[in-house]
């Protein structure tokens, strides 16, 4: 266990801090679909990945840890537009062997992000974002239906020409690994040989 900054962490990500990560992703969900926020969405988590350059990392041991990235998608709800595909909250992992991440308050583009920097300065251990999505599929979908939906979402964003990539043109770079369901948690679901 370290408190220690750096840019990048190296240390392997192991299913203990696949499971903080759940705990994290839990706490999440709650905020998100509480009485005051969108508790029609309660039960329609599907799945939580952990994705980008913390995902590549679990999956080459190489590339390091900045941060954790972590996804929730739920199913969408008929006729309605899915109200947070905005909404990014912020978690504190706590100390671990990652670390904490270097923030370089002087290369901040703008007063706005040095503020947020100097507040995930405080945290204990690695930053952890929270980002939703929703997908085209029951709530009650197996885990098959649910990773095939996944890979299906990021092989059309791998595939998107628009100037202004969408969110699985970004998650498609790099690699997605399962947090939830449970059973599965630790699976390398993207990059996949079938839908590249």
């Amino acid at each position: 266990m370290t408190s220690a900054q750096s840019r990048r962490s190296y240390a392997p990500i192991m299913a203990v801090h696949l499971a903080r990560l759940s705990e994290l992703a839990a706490v999440d969900h709650s905020c998100f679909t509480r009485a005051a926020g969108r508790p029609e969405y309660r039960e329609r988590r599907v799945a939580v990945v952990l994705a980008q350059g913390a995902a590549l990392h679990y999956a080459d041991g190489r590339s390091g840890v900045k941060d954790f990235d972590v996804w929730s998608f739920y199913a969408a709800a008929p006729g309605h537009r899915f109200p947070a595909d905005r909404r990014e909250t912020h978690a504190d992992f706590g100390v671990s062997e990652f670390g904490r991440q270097l923030y370089e308050l002087q290369e901040a583009r703008s007063e706005r992000e040095a503020t947020r920097w100097r507040g995930w300065q405080r945290y204990g251990g690695r930053r952890v974002d929270f980002l939703v999505r929703a997908l085209p599929i029951a709530p009650d979908a197996g885990t098959e239906e649910v990773i095939d939906s996944l890979q299906h979402w990021l092989a059309l964003g791998a595939r998107s020409r628009a100037c202004h990539k969408p969110s699985p043109w970004h998650l498609a770079q790099k690699a997605v690994a399962l947090i939830e369901p449970a059973d599965c948690r630790g699976l390398l679901i993207w990059p996949d040989a079938h839908h590249r």
